[in-house]
């Protein structure tokens, strides 16, 4: 493994403090890691939500995709990869104050594709608030 868990919990970290996009992310925690599988929890606040005042579908996107790459540096190749294809399906709201729990998993690791699917449920009630698949390149 490429990673400790608390090597990856300092990747992140490092990711979510940068100047650049991901840092919208800051106020996500990583709960637990397991080979290609990563779990972790954010509490929707209103810098995170659209004008409707519920989680924004470009930031649902945004933990589809580095939640999924999360999931991928923890395996046994530890390669982040580049996007070739994501898609998401959007089945309920998010509202500010509740939280919520990212979970990703990696599907299948290729020589040179990987897939990864990622779900977003509410903490409290376990409702399903979106679902991604995130296709990446990996390479040799």
């Amino acid at each position: 493994m490429g990673f400790t868990v608390e090597s990856l919990r300092e990747a992140m970290k490092y990711m979510v403090e940068s100047q650049g996009f991901d840092r919208v992310l800051r106020k996500m925690k990583l709960l637990s890691a397991t080979p290609g599988k990563i779990v972790c929890e954010m509490k929707v606040e209103e810098e995170h939500t659209n004008r409707g005042g519920t989680l924004h579908g470009g930031l649902t996107a945004t933990l589809v995709d580095v939640v999924s790459t999360t999931a991928l540096l923890y395996t046994e190749r530890a390669m982040p990869g580049v996007s070739v294809d994501m898609n998401i399906t959007y089945t309920s709201a998010a509202k500010i104050g509740e939280e919520i729990l990212i979970t990703a998993q990696i599907l299948k690791q290729g020589r040179n594709i990987a897939f990864a699917t990622v779900d977003l449920t509410n903490k409290a009630t376990g409702k399903l608030i979106a679902q991604g698949r995130h296709t990446k390149y990996i390479g040799n």
